[in-house]
């Protein structure tokens, strides 16, 4: 996987998913869209592009992952929560994490409050911080 780019999950779903590193070396990742699949070949391509991109930490020496979220749609909850896992494994792997979301719209407002729980629980453990933006419009 390249240090920048784009993934189209491609068929009944708008989402897709940009990564770029910065100068300082974190790892911006934004996703767009919605994701109303449950299963099948274009569930598993985004599984594994998630998978990719907590790779990508393994050849980089990134200390901070910046996950936007504001412009996230409908996404069923197994999509959902594999972000929340990428998350974690990164957090894991020494990265601290910024959580960038909003309550623009209801979709939204449930990935800001999944994000609240997310934040929360895993602040209570020892590691690198994590945080979380509430981004008042999506942009």
């Amino acid at each position: 996987m390249e240090p920048a780019g784009t993934f189209h999950l491609i068929g009944n779903t708008g989402l897709h998913i940009e990564h770029q590193f910065d100068d300082e070396g974190a790892l911006s990742i934004w996703f767009y869209g919605d994701l109303v699949v449950k299963q099948g070949d274009r569930f598993d391509r985004y599984l594994g592009h998630l998978e990719g991109l907590q790779q990508l930490l393994d050849d980089s020496s990134a200390t901070h992952i910046h996950c936007h979220l504001e412009h996230l749609g409908e996404v069923l909850s197994r999509g959902q929560h594999a972000i929340y896992r990428m998350l974690h494994a990164m957090r894991d792997q020494g990265c601290a994490i910024t959580i960038y979301a909003t309550r623009e719209y209801p979709a939204q407002s449930e990935h800001l409050n999944m994000s609240r729980l997310f934040v929360n629980g895993l602040s209570k453990h020892p590691g690198p911080p994590v945080k979380l933006i509430e981004v008042r419009q999506a942009s």
